[in-house]
C-alpha cells in the first residue's frame, strides 16, 4: 500500500480583526485624576483636543516589505507573516513604523497585550480602515478565539466586501473548525476576487488536496510554481501533488532541487524519501530519510508515526 502524507499548510493572510466598542475605548480614554485644588492644567496639550486624521485603506501600502531575496524564495511572504522565523519577526518589527504591521507582528510573537495597546491607541485613526479590523481578527485567530476572529473579519468585510485577506482568513478559521465546505467557498471567493493573490489560491488547492481531488489541486500548484519557481513551499506542494498522482520522476525532479537543510524538514524529506522508494532507489531513499531522522531525532506525534511507516516501507 502506498503511504502518502500531505502537508496541509493553510496560511492566514496579512491581517487581523478588532474588539468590541468597550475594548476600543479601553485605552483610548486615558484617566487623569486631579489630586488637589492647587493642581493646574499644564498637562493638557492642544493635541488632546485635535481630532486624529483618519487613514483609509490604501492597497499600495498593504503587504510586507522584505528583501528581493526573501520574496524570490517565498512569494507568500508579501501576504503573510506566518512563514517568518522569530528572528525575522523581530527584524520586521524593527524596520517598520506602520501601526498595522506592528499589531500583526506582535500577535504572531504572542505578545497580545502589546498588540491590543496599539489597537486601542490607533482606533480613531484606523476605525474606518478595513485592514485594521482584519489585523485584529488575526490576533484573535492566533489566540484561538475563533468566534471573535470571525466577528472582526466580517467587520473588515463590512467596510469593503472585496478586500481579500478577511475572506481568506475566514476560510482559515472554518478550516480549523472542520467546516470544510465553508472554508472551500471562502478560499474560492478570495481567489476569484483577485487571481494575483497567492495565499487564498494556495489554500484552495491545499484543501482540494486534503480530500484527494489532486486533479483540481495540481494545475493550481503548477500555475503558482511557474510564477515563483524558487518558492520552497509552493515547490513542496507541487511535488507532493505529483507524488499523490503517481508521477514519481516529476516529483523527484522538484524535490532534488531542495537544499539539504530544507530536506531535513520532516514533511519535505519524508515525502522525498517515499518518492525515491517508489522509483526503486531504496539506498537514496534511506539516505534522505537518515538526514531527516538525524536532524529531528525522535519525531513525535503524527509525523513520528508517519516517519516510522516510511522507514518500514523503505526497508522492506
Amino acid at each position: 500500500m502506498k503511504i502518502i502524507f500531505v502537508l496541509l499548510f493553510i496560511l492566514s493572510a496579512c491581517a487581523s480583526n478588532d474588539t468590541t466598542k468597550e475594548t476600543n475605548l479601553r485605552n483610548t480614554m486615558s484617566k487623569r485624576v486631579v489630586s488637589s485644588a492647587e493642581d493646574d492644567f499644564t498637562w493638557v496639550e492642544q493635541l488632546d483636543f485635535d481630532k486624529k486624521t483618519e487613514e483609509k485603506y490604501q492597497a499600495n501600502k498593504d503587504g510586507f516589505d522584505f528583501s528581493s531575496k526573501d520574496t524570490a524564495e517565498n512569494a507568500l511572504l508579501q501576504e503573510s507573516l506566518v512563514l517568518l522565523s522569530p528572528a525575522k519577526l523581530e527584524e520586521t518589527l524593527g524596520k517598520t513604523n506602520d501601526p498595522l504591521v506592528k499589531i500583526n507582528v506582535k500577535c504572531y510573537q504572542g505578545k497580545f497585550e502589546d498588540a491590543f495597546k496599539i489597537v486601542d491607541a490607533e482606533y480613531e485613526k484606523f476605525k474606518n480602515n478595513t485592514s485594521y479590523w482584519n489585523q485584529i481578527g488575526t490576533c484573535y485567530f492566533l489566540k484561538l478565539d475563533y468566534a471573535k476572529a470571525i466577528l472582526f473579519y466580517n467587520k473588515s468585510r463590512d467596510l469593503d466586501s472585496k478586500f481579500i485577506p478577511p475572506v481568506n482568513n475566514l476560510g482559515v478559521v472554518y478550516q480549523k473548525q472542520g467546516k470544510f465546505q465553508k472554508a472551500l467557498a471562502a478560499f474560492k471567493l478570495a481567489s476569484d476576487l483577485n487571481n494575483f493573490s497567492v495565499t487564498p489560491t494556495y489554500n484552495l488547492a491545499q484543501l482540494y488536496l486534503k480530500f484527494g481531488t489532486v486533479g483540481k489541486a495540481l494545475p493550481i500548484f503548477q500555475g503558482l510554481y511557474k510564477k515563483s519557481p524558487n518558492d520552497q513551499v509552493l515547490a513542496f506542494a507541487l511535488a507532493t501533488s505529483l507524488l499523490i498522482r503517481g508521477d514519481y520522476q516529476a516529483a523527484a525532479d522538484i524535490f532534488s532541487k531542495f537544499s539539504k537543510g530544507n530536506l531535513a524538514n520532516p514533511a519535505m524529506g519524508l515525502n522525498y524519501a517515499l518518492t525515491l522508494k517508489y522509483l526503486n532507489r531504496p539506498k537514496d531513499a534511506m539516505t534522505v530519510f537518515s538526514n531527516v531522522n538525524s536532524a529531528n531525532d525522535l519525531l513525535t506525534g503524527p509525523l513520528g508515526e508517519y516517519a516510522a511507516k516510511v522507514e518500514n516501507y523503505i526497508r522492506n
